[in-house]
C-alpha cells in the first residue's frame, strides 16, 4: 500500500511558496520514482521583451486559482496515462516578477527519455493554451498590457 503524501502538488502557487530544488526532491521521494530513468524539466522565465518587441521591465501574473488548478489536474491526469510516465508536475507561479525570474515549472519523470520529452512538450503546449492565467507585462516606457 502506498501511503506517500506528496508535499508539492501540481497547481497555482504564490511566488516564493515553492522552489525548483524542493519540487525535484518531492518527485524523487515518491516511491514510484524507482521506475524512472529520466527527469525532464521546463522552466518558463520572464524575458526582457514582449511578443510585440517592447522592452519588458517586470511582469505580474494572476490566476483564477480554482479553475486553473482543475485545468492543471486535467492536463496531468491525461498525460500521466502515457505509457512510461512515472510522474508529471505543473506548477505555475503568480505574483510580481522581474526579468529572468521563474514563472512556471513543468517536470516529468519517465522510464525513458523519449516519452518524457514528448509529454514535456505536450504539457507545456497545453498549459500555455488552457490555463486561466493572465500576465501583465510592464514596459520600460511606463505602459503595460494584460495578456492571456
Amino acid at each position: 500500500m502506498n501511503d506517500f503524501k506528496d508535499p508539492i502538488l501540481s497547481g497555482i502557487y504564490r511566488k516564493g511558496e515553492v522552489n525548483y530544488i524542493d519540487i525535484i526532491a518531492s518527485l524523487k521521494n515518491n516511491p514510484n520514482f524507482k521506475e524512472a530513468g529520466a527527469i525532464l524539466t521546463f522552466t518558463g522565465v520572464v524575458r526582457n521583451n514582449s511578443i510585440k518587441g517592447k522592452n519588458v521591465e517586470e511582469m505580474q501574473i494572476d490566476a483564477y486559482d480554482e479553475l486553473a488548478n482543475k485545468q492543471i489536474q486535467d492536463i496531468c491526469n491525461k498525460l500521466m496515462k502515457v505509457p512510461g510516465i512515472i510522474n508529471l508536475k505543473i506548477l505555475h507561479l503568480k505574483g510580481e516578477f522581474k526579468v529572468s525570474e521563474d514563472l512556471v515549472y513543468v517536470i516529468v519523470a519517465s522510464a525513458h527519455r523519449e516519452e518524457g520529452f514528448e509529454v514535456l512538450r505536450l504539457a507545456v503546449e497545453r498549459y500555455k493554451k488552457e490555463l486561466a492565467v493572465w500576465k501583465k507585462e510592464i514596459y520600460s516606457d511606463g505602459n503595460s498590457e494584460w495578456i492571456h
